[in-house]
């Protein structure tokens, strides 16, 4: 099954047009694990975490083909209080080209649409471009920790609802 698209070009001027998104199969298993293996080294998911990304009821994991393989995929937990951004990652061969972007509208509209109020992540603080684009896209920084010997942030998004909450 396709997903549709979050957002029109015409919602978005001068950016190229979205590029089509699925919901991740078990067959695309291996592939992800080796996404994730390129993009996060050491720190990457085990594959019996990738099983429950791809199979279990509150996770949503999107993928974004190109020329037959996996090139961008992210990971949203639909848990409360809040939803998590858990994985966005996008093969070296593809950055740069909107990718990541998408997906992580793709992420915003489904938290929205869940009645999520806030959508959170984590990010590596020296992956300067990744942040940049959060904060391009809404989120502001909410804590900064270290981990595994890296400094790294959570950052947040308002998505709406109640003030305060």
């Amino acid at each position: 099954m396709a997903c549709q698209d979050s957002f029109t070009p015409a919602e978005n001027p001068g950016t190229r047009p979205w590029p089509e998104r699925r919901l991740a199969r078990p067959g695309d298993l291996a592939a992800l694990v080796a996404l994730d293996r390129i993009c996060f080294g050491r720190r990457a998911w085990p594959a019996r975490a990738w099983r429950e990304a791809v199979t279990g009821p509150e996770w949503t994991t999107v993928v974004v083909e190109r020329g037959g393989a996996i090139a961008a995929a992210s990971v949203l937990l639909l848990a409360r209080p809040r939803a998590s951004l858990a994985s966005l990652a996008v093969a070296p061969l593809w950055r740069r080209q909107g990718l990541g972007r998408a997906l992580l509208r793709d992420a915003v509209a489904r938290a929205r649409a869940a009645s999520f109020r806030w959508l959170s992540l984590e990010v590596d603080r020296a992956n300067r471009g990744a942040a940049a684009l959060y904060r391009r896209e809404g989120f502001a920084p909410l804590r900064r920790f270290r981990e595994d010997g890296c400094w790294r942030q959570e950052m947040i998004r308002r998505l709406g609802g109640a003030r305060g909450v």
